[in-house]
């Protein structure tokens, strides 16, 4: 299993899978520690790094919206949504990037891939053309609304996971913008293989 944009863990992903041995992805190291000190996997690597579509670096913007609060909305890409007013400050750092293609070469078998990326989620699976051929499933967050720069719509994500064969299945939640006229502001969304 790979989880991508870990911050303090993804419990539910670890209690479906007990016994599946997970790569954990974050370019926040101190992301490591927050897993260790929550629930983390039985079984765990963690890989202090960015996915997306090249090898390289990037900047990774991190905000805070309360002293200590916020890296869970950390991303590569500009936030233009009016979350980013909540920001009290947000923070630069450069990271590494790999491919996903780089990092699971050496993981056999099958796999299972979360991606929560904040905007990113494209470019990690512009990345991870052949690893996605061996993806028993894929679980995305989904931008419905126009939440980063330069991110395409929905569409393209969904193509490029049917390239691989995987189909939208399932959407797992939903958020939505506060108000009377709720608006669908992303969801955690299902692929699986169609005859699955």
């Amino acid at each position: 299993m790979i989880d991508v944009g870990v911050h303090d863990g993804t419990p539910w992903l670890y209690r479906s899978f007990p016994d599946a041995h997970f790569v954990l992805v974050d370019p926040q190291a101190e992301c490591e520690a927050a897993v260790k000190a929550g629930v983390s996997p039985k079984s765990f690597d963690f890989r202090a790094v960015a996915l997306g579509a090249e090898q390289g670096k990037a900047m990774l913007s991190v905000p805070e919206t309360e002293p200590g609060k916020g890296g869970a909305m950390a991303s590569l890409k500009e936030r233009v949504d009016k979350l980013a007013d909540s920001f009290s400050e947000v923070a630069k750092r450069e990271v590494p990037v790999m491919t996903l293609d780089v990092l699971a070469a050496d993981l056999p078998g099958r796999l299972g891939l979360k991606i929560d990326t904040e905007g990113f989620e494209f470019e990690v699976l512009k990345g991870g053309a052949e690893t996605l051929k061996r993806c028993d499933f894929v679980i995305l967050e989904l931008s419905v609304t126009h939440r980063f720069a330069g991110v395409g719509p929905p569409s393209a994500v969904i193509a490029e996971l049917a390239k691989a064969g995987l189909e939208f299945r399932d959407v797992l939640a939903m958020a939505a913008h506060a108000g009377k006229k709720a608006q669908p502001r992303h969801m955690d969304v299902l692929f699986t293989r169609w005859n699955t």
